[in-house]
């Protein structure tokens, strides 16, 4: 497919979008009346920061109480403050930070607290992924340690909720698919398992030989008891609930619409995920005509692609990480000063994926981090796009560039936005032609490839959860469009169903980042310039689409 034909596809869905109703720009609140001024905006969203729970640890039900009425009053806190009195910047945060208010509120509606195990990424998998981490990378002392027990602690606090919570979902009706709680019972027996070789016993293994005693001593058999005598315990109490009482109830339907309030939770979820008013059949149509036009470009492209043996892979990685840093300069003004390290998977990582970024803790203790699986015997490829994709200037540039900015609220310093976050990361493969790292049409060919991943996602996510699809018609479909064989199709559609309407944002945040571009060349003419679009797509951080489309209309205005 040529350039102009393809600026006519995206112009088709960018007429698509506009015509079946992406949300309206932020308008002014009203202020409510007060015989006293309103705090300052940055007190009040610092202050939410600082008070907050984060997502996912609100089980109990005393917990998620307590969380929805600090939803609340943090929402009544902004309305009070006259938005038409503040400054750009801070209307900018003013806009997102109510709209996240909002959007977290209506999520309280739906009781995804009762479906709390998610065989691809659960507490109970990120504890185990942590610690088979700390073969390489153990940590550094005592008082990392302490956090270590502490983690392990949250984890049995959650394990015991986990199982209330499953027990008053049988009750109330919403059970988890039993595919998924088949594919988590193997995952939860290992990780029970009390022997030499579990990953659980890797931290006091590791122990760096600059802690000394007696906080060795100490340390060592805290953290031995810790597992040996509550965690692994926890662990096969969760696996002989779930074998033993909740899989002869999990439901046979996979859907989330087949839940009380299934197809309003996930009409509002893909709301939240592709920034849009879209319905799911709308999306499902989009989806369709996109891997039609993607599949036509392929054809195109014949793959003839270079291989490595798995031992040189991670040299084959940095080897392109100091070719992509020579080349991103010509897109970009500004890159991160964080470095990202890239690192062998350990086997307990759940992306299903060669490559998989993990971004820097908000606090530093941990550095970005581009996982590589090297796994296999078989020679293996060197997916340049997927690189850029997780890297630069994908979700690495994109993440590190904004924590970096110190001056912005912390909410928007260390959160996302998902059409934002993982729409970038496909426009950023997207541009490895302009940046002269796609050189054949092997490389061209692995760009094309993630783009129908993700526009397969929409036919399918929305087929499953909207439209009556069963596991094997989703499967069909994925063998077919992605060539995937039973284990991997079986492995995606285990993902969309576990996690309806992620894998959404990919496809229609790249689209709109491309009609913004788009848009941007047009307004623009001869004065556009890529890296001046680049930097004030990104220098602000995410955001919801139409929050950042309203932004990039008014710096338009000006450089026109």
């Amino acid at each position: 497919m040529t350039r102009f034909s393809y600026a006519i596809a995206l112009g088709l869905a960018v007429l698509w979008l506009a015509a079946c109703g992406a949300p309206p720009a932020p308008a002014p609140s009203q202020a409510t009346s007060s015989s006293a001024p309103p705090e300052p905006l940055s007190r009040i969203v610092d202050r939410y920061w600082d008070e907050r729970l984060p997502r996912g640890t609100a089980l109990a039900p005393q917990a998620l109480a307590d969380s929805l009425a600090l939803e609340r009053h943090y929402l009544a806190e902004i309305i009070a403050i006259p938005r038409d009195s503040l400054e750009a910047e801070s209307k900018l945060t003013y806009d997102i930070f109510r709209r996240q208010r909002e959007q977290d509120i209506e999520g309280f509606t739906y009781p995804a607290e009762l479906l709390p195990i998610d065989p691809f990424d659960s507490p109970p998998l990120q504890l185990a992924r942590a610690a088979a981490d700390m073969g390489q990378f153990p940590l550094q002392n005592a008082e990392e340690y302490g956090d270590w027990l502490l983690r392990i602690d949250g984890s049995l606090r959650w394990m015991r909720q986990s199982i209330a919570n499953m027990r008053e979902g049988m009750r109330r009706g919403y059970t988890s698919p039993r595919v998924l709680m088949e594919r988590a019972t193997p995952l939860l027996r290992g990780l029970g398992e009390d022997t030499s070789a579990s990953v659980f016993y890797i931290p006091a293994r590791t122990m760096p030989a600059a802690i000394k005693e007696p906080d060795r001593a100490r340390l060592g058999a805290s953290l031995n008891a810790a597992v040996k005598d509550r965690l692994l315990p926890a662990i096969r109490e969760l696996h002989d609930f779930i074998q033993k009482e909740y899989l002869p109830r999990a439901r046979t339907s996979v859907a989330l619409s087949a839940l009380p309030l299934g197809a309003s939770w996930y009409a509002s979820l893909v709301r939240r995920a592709t920034d849009t008013r879209l319905t799911p059949n709308e999306i499902h149509g989009i989806g369709l005509a996109e891997v039609e036009r993607i599949r036509a470009r392929l054809q195109s492209l014949p793959a003839m692609p270079q291989t490595v043996a798995p031992a040189d892979l991670l040299t084959a990685y940095r080897d392109l990480k100091v070719l992509t840093l020579a080349a991103v300069p010509a897109l970009f003004s500004a890159l991160p000063q964080a470095d990202f390290e890239i690192r062998a998977a350990n086997p307990l990582g759940g992306a299903g994926t060669a490559l998989e970024y993990q971004r820097a803790a908000a606090d530093g203790s941990t550095p970005a981090i581009l996982y590589v699986s090297t796994a296999g015997e078989r020679p293996a490829t060197v997916e340049i796009a997927e690189f850029l994709h997780e890297t630069l200037p994908g979700r690495h540039l994109q993440g590190a560039l904004q924590q970096e900015r110190v001056e912005l609220p912390k909410f928007r310093r260390f959160g996302a936005a998902p059409a934002f976050v993982e729409g970038w990361a496909l426009y950023a493969a997207s541009l490895g032609e302009e940046l002269g790292l796609y050189r054949d049409d092997a490389a061209k060919r692995g760009a094309a490839s993630a783009q129908l991943k993700c526009a397969a996602a929409l036919v399918v996510d929305t087929g499953l959860h909207a439209k009556d699809w069963t596991h094997a018609q989703a499967v069909d479909y994925l063998r077919a469009q992605l060539a995937l064989d039973d284990s991997g199709a079986n492995l995606l559609t285990d993902r969309f169903v576990a996690q309806p309407a992620q894998a959404l944002a990919c496809m229609m945040g790249e689209i709109k980042f491309q009609a913004l571009r788009n848009r941007a060349q047009q307004v623009l003419g001869p004065k556009f310039d890529y890296r001046e679009f680049h930097s004030e797509v990104l220098k602000d951080g995410a955001m919801p689409l139409d929050i950042l489309e309203a932004k990039l209309r008014v710096w338009m205005e000006a450089r026109r």
